[in-house]
């Protein structure tokens, strides 16, 4: 097969987003304990409201009331802890987003010879020493990741050979895991696991097992928070090893639950941390690690006390910032690894660093063709941002969620070399004991334990 075209998206912090609305009249209930009786389904049911969705496992309902007053309603219900909003949750594009078809017919440095013919423009497995776990053996064999995104293109040649179908599901009423397809969460997938096939591109973990569940609809952009929350729950019931989640906080979660002109009651925003942690208990226990985005904000969570980090900033959850080359096509030789310019960073808000990408070429440079040993007539910027898999093709990304999947390829490997099964605290510990420390000794603010290294983690 010959292909002759690279969707190019110029989406330079595309992540996903909790937004600042909710959905009219749509809840999340807690109970007080783990699990859901009959009876306070009946009295829900009775007050008016209707039971949408329902996560036995850790006490949480989605309900849909025409009213307003559904917070009081619930108080009265024996056996609820709390109901709030079912906020909305979104894609975020930068102004000026748009998709670029580029023709090309050729292969970037380092020149490798890989018979994946856009291997070479992946310089974030270079970044991580990904080839050389491959050589060591490493590979993610045996190991099952969730990708909790947008949906996957399915037919894609480059996902197909290690996507379960019959585990991957949907969260989005309406929608099936890959119908429509998601570009945002196809290009995650195919940086954690696109086969090695003599095609295409590679996956840090190029012979994992991917399941695709899909908690965002790629149509409006958006899904409810108790769609992710369940799909987090599905993952961990089907003993997924590793949960990818490439989602974020636009500017962070208020504590006092104002968003600019909008204000839910601050009870809402902290009891979505209480339920958030509640699902990454369980997760938890499981034995599935979870790793998500830190978040493109360029924040330093440091300083930001007023706001908190959903899903990062949950329990157990690994969260991980963006790093960046600056003019790799001109010079496939230069650091690999500054901080994005995006990058939400800080030690209270940053587990690890991970390839993400970045756009800065753009705004110094604009569309100036890259002379240096690179596709003649393309422009830098383009390089120093992450090429995976994307509906019907290919395309570059930057942002923090790109760097998670790196990350989350590199946990893949390592549960791989300890046998395909391990908890959640010795991954976590893995990554970190593995990690180069390119900032201060210890965590810091750019690069938290340090950067994630495939072969680091995966040495004996």
């Amino acid at each position: 097969m010959t292909i002759k075209k690279l969707a190019l998206t110029f989406t330079s912090t595309l992540a996903m987003g909790l937004g600042c609305t909710a959905y009219a009249g749509d809840y999340i209930v807690m109970a007080q304990g783990n699990g859901i009786s009959d009876k306070m389904v009946a009295d829900i049911q009775a007050a008016g409201g209707e039971v949408t969705r329902s996560i036995p496992q850790v006490g949480l309902m989605a309900v849909s009331y025409p009213g307003d007053d559904f917070r009081t309603v619930a108080a009265g219900i024996d056996g609820i802890r709390s109901a709030f909003n079912d906020f909305e949750s979104s894609l975020i594009r930068p102004e000026g987003a748009e998709e670029i078809m580029v023709s090309l017919d050729a292969v970037s440095p380092p020149f490798t010879g890989d018979d994946d013919f856009f291997f070479d423009l992946q310089w974030g497995h270079d970044a991580v020493d990904a080839p050389e776990a491959w050589e060591a053996g490493h590979r993610g064999n045996g190991v099952r990741v969730a990708v909790i995104d947008s949906g996957i293109d399915s037919n894609h040649p480059d996902l197909t050979p290690n996507l379960n179908t019959a585990l991957s599901a949907s969260f989005v009423p309406g929608e099936a895991y890959n119908a429509p397809a998601g570009s945002h969460g196809t290009h995650v997938a195919g940086t954690i696991g696109a086969a090695d096939n003599a095609f295409g591109v590679i996956g840090i973990a190029p012979e994992v097992e991917l399941v695709a569940l899909k908690a965002l609809s790629p149509v409006t952009g958006s899904g409810a928070t108790s769609g992710i929350l369940a799909a987090m729950v599905y993952a961990a019931d089907i003993e997924a090893d590793v949960i990818n989640m490439s989602l974020g906080i636009r500017g962070g979660l208020p504590h006092n639950c104002t968003f600019g002109d909008t204000h839910f009651p601050a009870s809402d925003c902290n009891e979505i941390f209480v339920a958030y942690n509640r699902v990454t208990q369980y997760v938890n226990q499981a034995g599935t690690t979870i790793i998500a985005s830190a978040g493109n904000d360029g924040r330093h969570t440091n300083f930001d006390k007023s706001t908190g980090t959903l899903p990062g900033g949950a329990n157990h959850v690994i969260s991980v910032s963006a790093t960046a080359p600056y003019l790799w096509g001109f010079d496939p030789s230069v650091d690999l690894d500054e901080r994005a310019s995006y990058s939400t960073y800080g030690k209270n808000g940053t587990d690890l660093a991970a390839p993400g990408g970045d756009f800065d070429v753009f705004f110094d440079y604009g569309l100036t063709p890259c002379n240096g040993p690179v596709l003649p007539g393309r422009p830098c910027y383009v390089y120093d941002m992450v090429l995976s898999t994307s509906t019907g093709g290919w395309s570059w990304n930057a942002g923090t969620s790109m760097a998670a999947p790196h990350a989350t390829g590199v946990a893949a490997l390592i549960i791989g070399a300890n046998g395909g099964d391990m908890d959640p605290a010795q991954v976590a510990k893995a990554l970190r004991n593995g990690a180069d420390d390119l900032g201060k000794p210890g965590k810091d603010d750019d690069y938290g334990h340090g950067r994630v290294n495939a072969y680091g983690s995966t040495a004996k």
